[in-house]
């Protein structure tokens, strides 16, 4: 077989790239990357100045299971994000890691603290001697978690005490226990069996479903890490009218999360729901159009649609929410006097919701 050998051709008036990179389109060859996976010096500019940043006069500090709380930096120190810090607590000396400064930490003080000064100081930062010690209190907590139910389980009082979750506090001076209870538990008894076991001070806090979640972490059914492990500040109840505002079917299984309870997303376009449905006639309401009398069956905010039935066929029947206005101006809308799905609920019953709706 015959093997031609093949040269570069170069055309009139044009130049050959001397590389592939030359051969991409010049407005293309300096656009800036829009990848966030990588941290290389392509896609991330050098930082302008090397000059430390000024020191924060209030940092927060979060705890084990995402507990957080302000402390005031008296000794002007320079800190950075998830640096591990020694802080003053009522009993004693903690540790945790710092997750807000300056600016960040400043509006976290008006929006979550309600503007309240710090009443601990930070200390210093941690050294090598306090990392480990750190990290063995965190290795030791789950043996504790599995002394403190065997314990539990001696005494009948506490049948329906269910252990969660253990932590250390940095100079192990308290040891804080948190459980979930159906109601009060007397633990007086148990305490003392505690304490001398450990030989410290100990703590028993009782926690709802949501917050036992939250300190446990999870993913959840979207595929992401839970929200209130997260970013939520607070595990806020959620109504089970949150679900009938939003049109969704009553699948208990999917509508709760990993807690047990309705979902926190259930709250996020609840307020959306509420003003939209505002321009909407509520379900069964009669529309008469030219076909005939029909009545509404379901409601599409996103597409601003609304879905009916004709009373006398029972043939579906879809209007754009323009079309029921313009019908609704003339007259030719029957509004029932005890609706299905009410306009949007004001502030007095927002508030005469129920707390929370145990899913059974």
């Amino acid at each position: 077989m015959l093997f031609l050998s093949v040269h570069n051709v170069t055309l009139p008036g044009s130049t050959t790239p001397s590389s592939a990179a030359d051969a991409i389109a010049p407005s293309l060859q300096h656009r800036p990357s829009g990848c966030t996976a990588c941290t290389s010096e392509l896609t991330i500019p050098p930082s302008p100045s090397d000059a430390p940043p000024p020191p924060s006069p209030i940092v927060e500090v979060e705890f084990k299971g995402h507990r957080k709380a302000l402390f005031a930096n008296p000794r002007q120190l320079v800190l950075q994000y998830g640096e591990l810090v020694l802080v003053t607590s009522p009993f004693g000396t903690d540790a945790g890691r710092v997750s807000a400064l300056g600016k960040e930490a400043q509006r976290k003080q008006q929006l979550f603290y309600n503007g309240a000064e710090p009443e601990q100081t930070i200390l210093r930062k941690a050294t090598p001697e306090d990392v480990q010690r750190y990290n063995q209190n965190r290795q030791e907590e789950l043996d504790i978690l599995r002394e403190a139910r065997r314990l539990a389980k001696t005494l009948p009082e506490l049948e329906q005490m269910k252990l969660t979750d253990a932590e250390w506090q940095w100079d192990r001076r308290r040891l804080i226990l948190y459980f979930t209870a159906p109601e009060r538990v007397d633990f007086r008894q148990y305490v003392r069996l505690m304490s001398q076991r450990f030989r410290t001070r100990i703590e028993l806090r009782q926690i709802q479903a949501r917050d036992e979640t939250r300190r446990l972490g999870g993913i959840g059914p979207c595929g992401r890490e839970l929200c209130c492990a997260t970013f939520l500040r607070e595990c806020q109840p959620v109504p089970l009218n949150a679900a009938r505002t939003q049109q969704l079917q009553f699948n208990l299984l999917r509508l709760s999360g990993l807690c047990g309870r309705l979902k926190c997303c259930l709250l996020y376009e609840l307020q959306l729901y509420r003003e939209a449905l505002q321009h909407y006639p509520p379900l069964n309401a009669i529309v008469h159009t030219d076909g005939g009398p029909a009545k509404i069956v379901k409601l599409d905010i996103l597409r601003q649609q609304l879905q009916l039935q004709l009373l006398e066929t029972g043939l579906p029947l879809t209007l754009s929410l323009e079309q029921v206005k313009q019908l609704q101006e003339q007259g030719r809308v029957e509004i029932p006097t005890t609706p299905e799905l009410a306009e949007s609920p004001g502030k007095d019953e927002e508030e005469s919701l129920p707390p929370e709706e145990e899913l059974t």
